[in-house]
């Protein structure tokens, strides 16, 4: 995929970034950005795992954030981030070990986007079972595509 590294390999590298986010932000060790970013929730990795950013939409404010701020907003946040991007990182392994990621990977970029993302925001308590018949449907199509396990 990118950089010579496989998808889980990222998604590795990404987790681990929020992670050390959040532990960053439990000890207050993070700067504010004033920002309008779609796509990421509030959250932006710079892709080096020691930069962080968290970004609040400004809403016509000028006053920096208060501790308050941070302890009812920040922290929470980027938990849920972390929360997510270990999960998925799990459901990636998972998927890793049964071959299906070979068929994912030959994707063109927009479906691997569309694929990673549905694996991504399978909510585990929605549809109970829904990521296990995703994870087959993906194995079929792996195997229905000639690539090897």
């Amino acid at each position: 995929m990118y950089w010579g590294k496989d998808i889980i390999e990222i998604q590795a590298d990404r987790t681990e970034a929020v992670r050390r986010a959040f532990e960053r932000a439990e000890r207050r060790n993070y700067t504010f950005e004033f920002k309008d970013r779609r796509g990421l929730g509030g959250l932006g990795g710079s892709g080096n795992l020691d930069e962080f950013l968290v970004e609040l939409r400004q809403n016509d404010r000028k006053v920096e954030p208060t501790v308050k701020d941070m302890m009812d907003i920040v922290i929470p946040i980027v938990e849920r981030q972390f929360r997510i991007e270990d999960v998925y990182l799990e459901r990636l392994c998972i998927m890793g070990d049964a071959g299906a990621l070979t068929w994912l990977e030959e994707l063109n970029p927009m479906h691997q986007l569309a694929w990673s993302r549905l694996i991504k925001e399978l909510e585990g308590n929605e549809w109970p079972g829904l990521f296990g018949y995703l994870k087959r449907l993906v194995e079929y199509l792996s195997l229905a595509s000639g690539t090897s396990h």
